[in-house]
């Protein structure tokens, strides 16, 4: 039982069966499920999760794009008192392996067709369910449900225990567990639903992946709200707009880069989108000009967010639709380069290199608290104390606050490149390069997309006496050992040697201002 006073995130499935039982809550692709039946399922899994012996913060992983079960597996677990724990589809099969074996989950869930990427787990003695009725040699997931008692399950836990372990990629190249506790995730759903000023009414749209920050932070933003969620497996613009027309989409959070592409789709007047109300924005920083120009093409109500997966996954900042006005007001266009305001369940301060609060107008580090901060970094407690100090979560981006309390980004510290949202990090690319036997040094640096926002470019430097392999070559080594958005798809660029700063250090700022071509 846990003690009284406390609210735990996976009561939200129980609440929204109490409240309309027989309503939609999740539509994916042909299928749907309401909010009584998934009470009944996620009841049902959690009993044959323990069963087969998933204790008080036992992991459970699941690898699969977008769809009803993620859910299922995600209350299910919390139920539980277990700990979700999903893992990026898009990865190569050596870095889902390295995910499972720092997790240690007690199952791993997987779609059919991820199951090559996770053949190392019987090696490691790691059970796993497959979604799908012929599992072969495997468990079926639907074994897990069948015959067991639907009626509420009570777990052992408490709100700052773990809920959820959510994996971003580290700037060493070892994975980063975020841990998330149900506080967090009561906490960041709340703030984000009044924030948005979502209705138990709205339909939201969710195309960013569920294993992800940003798709993770919409649907339980929604089922705090009881909304009825659509998933979609990927950004289509066509199908996003098909979708939109025939659930009735009332709501939705995109990236920069799905605006752009919805702006440029020959479709765009083809299907009717005027049930879409609220568009927030995030995960990467919007262009003036194609904020500018989608606010004149859609009558929508514009929002954005600024959050990280640190942030549970939950907002540092947010720029309300009021804010989205072309007026012609200088101090207004200012501000829609802006990332808002503190979110409503955070503290948010810059900080110098003292870790002394800035003045107004002077940069320094964004850091913050509040109770949608994580509770650190899975079995990495020097890096958790290195960026929770001085009772303050440390962003690493650098940024400075106005008179009027708007804070503005201005660089990161780190190297990090968002591309369609999606975060890179140089020293993953780096690393892989490095595994071809001709190359010596590597440097990845993120360059200007007009569609991704960002796009990763390699450098290359090869030791001596070695001959060049063709850039192909690199590519398909590179393939086989990240996910596709990882690739340094703004070419790779060989170097007879990389620029060094003063410090000795490789000079990433010069490698942003080489001109082309680089070799």
């Amino acid at each position: 039982m846990h003690a009284a006073g406390q609210m735990l995130f996976s009561y939200m499935a129980e609440k929204n069966a109490k409240y309309h039982p027989d309503k939609t809550y999740l539509v994916e692709g042909g299928r749907s499920c309401g909010f009584g039946r998934f009470e009944t399922r996620t009841n049902q899994l959690a009993r044959g999760l323990m069963a087969r012996g998933l204790q008080t913060g036992g992991r459970v992983c699941i690898l699969n794009h977008n769809a009803i079960e993620n859910l299922e597996v995600f209350f299910g677990a919390m139920k539980a008192g277990g700990v979700f724990c999903p893992i990026n589809a898009r990865l190569a099969a050596p870095e889902v392996m390295a995910i499972v074996k720092d997790a240690r989950p007690s199952l791993v869930v997987a779609g059919p067709e991820y199951r090559d990427k996770i053949t190392g787990c019987k090696e490691m003695k790691i059970p796993v369910a497959l979604l799908s009725e012929d599992a072969e040699d495997l468990l079926a997931y639907e074994t897990l449900l069948a015959g067991r008692d639907a009626g509420r399950v009570e777990p052992k836990c408490q709100e700052h225990d773990l809920a959820a372990l959510i994996y971003t990629s580290g700037t060493t190249g070892r994975p980063k567990g975020v841990m998330w506790t149900h506080r967090n995730l009561f906490s960041s759903a709340q703030a984000s639903a009044i924030s948005r000023r979502t209705s138990p009414d709205d339909v939201a749209m969710v195309a960013a992946p569920v294993y992800q920050a940003a798709g993770v932070g919409t649907v339980l933003s929604s089922t705090y709200r009881g909304n009825t969620v659509v998933l979609l497996n990927k950004f289509d613009p066509e199908a996003y707009l098909a979708a939109i027309q025939a659930h009735r989409v009332t709501t939705a959070f995109v990236v920069p880069a799905m605006v752009l592409m919805l702006l440029r789709s020959p479709a765009l007047d083809k299907y009717d989108i005027s049930s879409l109300t609220t568009i927030c924005y995030g995960s990467a920083p919007m262009p003036l000009n194609i904020l500018r120009e989608a606010m004149e093409r859609f009558a929508w109500r514009f929002m954005g967010a600024c959050g990280a997966t640190e942030t549970s996954p939950g907002y540092i900042a947010f720029l309300g639709d009021r804010d989205h006005r072309l007026d012609g007001s200088p101090e207004k266009e200012k501000r829609l380069s802006s990332i808002g305001k503190e979110s409503i369940n955070a503290q948010v301060r810059i900080f110098d290199e003292r870790d002394q609060e800035s003045p107004p107008g002077e940069v320094g580090e964004i850091v913050l608290r509040g109770s949608n901060v994580m509770a650190g970094y899975w079995g990495q407690p020097e890096l958790t104390n290195q960026v929770l100090r001085a009772g303050f979560y440390h962003t690493g981006d650098m940024g400075y606050r106005d008179e009027d309390n708007y804070i503005f980004l201005v660089d990161r510290k780190s190297d990090l490149i968002i591309s369609g949202g999606f975060n890179v990090y140089p020293k993953e690319i780096e690393n892989a390069l490095c595994l071809h036997p001709a190359v010596l040094q590597a440097a990845v640096v993120g360059r200007p997309h007009p569609t991704w926002g960002e796009t990763p470019v390699a450098f290359v430097v090869f030791r001596m006496g070695e001959e060049a392999p063709e850039k192909e070559e690199l590519m398909d080594m590179l393939r086989q050992n990240l996910a596709g958005y990882k690739l340094p798809r703004g070419g790779i660029h060989y170097l007879a040697e990389l620029p060094l700063t003063a410090a000795g250090k490789i000079d990433k700022r010069r490698l942003r201002n080489y001109s082309d071509p680089l070799d």
